[in-house]
């Protein structure tokens, strides 16, 4: 059965204004008040910012996507206790960041397996380019080429930092939030979070060298 064109569609809040055009708190307030339509707006917004933010801290595809999924989850459990006392986006991604914290109290709590791969080459879970979810439709084939080579560099250089700096440059660097409000989803102070920024971009130039300018 053929999808529904839903760029014809305009599903309409209660009060005339269409969701599409309603902002994030307005939609999470009307999902806390049983509107499912809302919360779909939210996630079409939001899903694949989370995705690659997820990705880019645990660096492993299938984990990141059941654990966006977990971020939408909560999202509706904690839909009808929901306060637009900060931005959206804040809430969004502190929830996201203690999901992330989570799974990586669980990775060095597991046991360190002997992998073939690390003697045959990369997994392919590993393969996931998080640019090939950015919507860029009208990059040519030569750009895309090379956007997906420096990603998937920077990818493995987040690896080499510390946590802590990984996920307040990936925040800043990429998902564009402000350092205030970094500052409010990982709980420290405002010049922490530059510090850690700062530190970040150091740590990553030994590694990102030939890419030096693109990045």
């Amino acid at each position: 059965m053929p999808m529904p064109n839903t760029a014809r569609l305009r599903v309409v809040s209660p009060d005339g204004l269409p969701l599409t055009e309603r902002s994030n708190e307005e939609l999470m307030l009307a999902h806390g008040q049983g509107n499912e339509e809302a919360f779909v707006e939210l996630v079409r917004r939001h899903q694949k910012g989370v995705l690659n933010y997820i990705y880019r801290m645990v660096h492993n595809r299938h984990v990141a996507e059941e654990l966006a999924q977990e971020v939408f989850v909560a999202l509706v459990k904690n839909a009808g206790r929901y306060q637009p006392t900060a931005k959206f986006t804040t809430y969004l991604y502190t929830i996201a960041s203690n999901i992330v914290s989570k799974e990586w109290a669980r990775q060095k709590r597991r046991p360190k397996l002997f992998s073939l791969t690390t003697w045959f080459g990369k997994e392919e879970e590993d393969e996931f380019d998080p640019l090939e979810h950015s919507g860029d439709e009208n990059a040519d084939v030569v750009e895309a080429f090379e956007r997906g080579e420096i990603s998937e560099a920077v990818n493995t250089a987040l690896n080499h930092l510390p946590e802590h700096q990984r996920e307040a440059f990936v925040l800043r660097r990429f998902q564009d939030i402000s350092y205030e409000e970094i500052a409010e989803i990982l709980d420290v102070p405002v010049g922490t979070v530059k510090s850690r920024v700062v530190r970040a971009e150091r740590g990553l130039r030994p590694y990102l060298e030939r890419f030096r300018e693109y990045v």
